[in-house]
């Protein structure tokens, strides 16, 4: 029997979406999944639908929207004493490939001492670019960059790379690894959990795959529209809060010694030319969060 694997996926305010997402897994070609939804304290009577109308293995619901940490967390708690091979975060901002999870698992178990692996991802908006084909690490900056993300997808990117992160839209890992390295820090809410929940992989020893067998496709953007209704561009004040906020958690949790120049240098220069922009385009929310962004981003105990 293939290994027993359960997928998570949130929802909050999003029954389009996470209902989309949902007929697309369920077309998978993979005979032993279990699909677990959290509603993530919805108040559009959303998580109530997709509940009524989709059979799932699991479904909770939580009173209060805790991020993206705390909602896969609540999941994460209920399968760690299950008896399940894998689990796999999965956005519910995605379509995916009917054979994806075969794929993921056929991967992943062809390697030894993998900790985590993800999908080649595009966008769904354009099949034929990349949003994610892995992820580099470059720690004299502190910086995170996507691999191939806005490139045409000519097959650069078909072949199995050792990532050095792995974005959170779609992972698949040992449930073992999960009791090993703990649940996702919930002090980040959103944004840069992934990161942080990478290192503490590789800080075991265990490597990250990006596997581009598996295919599935992102709507960009798509969770970052639920943040609330706002006048000041297209990224919420919330969202930039939330940018700058952890960064700057990573920073402070991940570099040391002459790295520090770099990182510090990177941030102080990005939060200027943040704030001059917001100054000058009279985007006073923003100016604030950004604000907020960085007291916080400072002064939160992250040990």
């Amino acid at each position: 029997m293939n290994p027993r694997v359960a997928i998570i996926i949130l929802n909050w305010n999003a029954y389009q979406l996470t209902s989309t997402c949902l007929n697309s897994v369920k077309r998978c070609d993979y005979d032993n999944y279990f699909i677990v939804v959290v509603d993530n304290g919805s108040d559009d009577d959303s998580g109530t639908r997709i509940n009524a109308e989709h059979k799932v293995f699991k479904y909770i619901e939580n009173n209060t929207n805790l991020g993206f940490a705390g909602g896969n967390n609540v999941a994460l708690q209920y399968l760690i004493d299950k008896d399940f091979d894998y689990v796999m975060l999965l956005n519910n901002d995605t379509l995916v490939e009917p054979d994806f999870l075969s794929r993921l698992v056929e991967g992943v178990e062809s390697q030894t001492n993998l900790g985590a692996i993800q999908p080649k991802i595009l966008l769904n908006s354009d099949r034929k670019v990349i949003w994610n084909a892995g992820g580099y690490y470059w720690p004299f900056f502190a910086l995170s960059p996507t691999r191939g993300l806005g490139k045409k997808d000519v097959g650069q990117y078909n072949e199995a790379f050792k990532t050095d992160w792995i974005s959170g839209c779609c992972i698949l890992l040992p449930l073992s690894v999960v009791k090993e390295i703990g649940l996702l820090d919930e002090r980040f809410f959103a944004y840069y959990e992934d990161l942080d929940w990478s290192f503490k992989i590789t800080k075991l020893g265990y490597k990250l795959l990006y596997y581009p067998e598996a295919v599935i496709y992102h709507e960009a953007g798509g969770s970052d529209k639920n943040w609330g209704l706002h006048d000041e561009g297209n990224v919420s004040p919330f969202s930039r809060y939330l940018d700058i906020r952890n960064h700057l958690f990573i920073v402070r949790r991940y570099t040391r010694g002459l790295n520090l120049i770099g990182a510090v240098s990177y941030q102080s220069a990005k939060i200027l030319v943040y704030f001059v922009y917001y100054l000058v385009r009279r985007r006073t929310k923003k100016m604030i969060f950004l604000l907020k962004g960085i007291k916080d981003g400072l002064l939160t105990n992250i040990d």
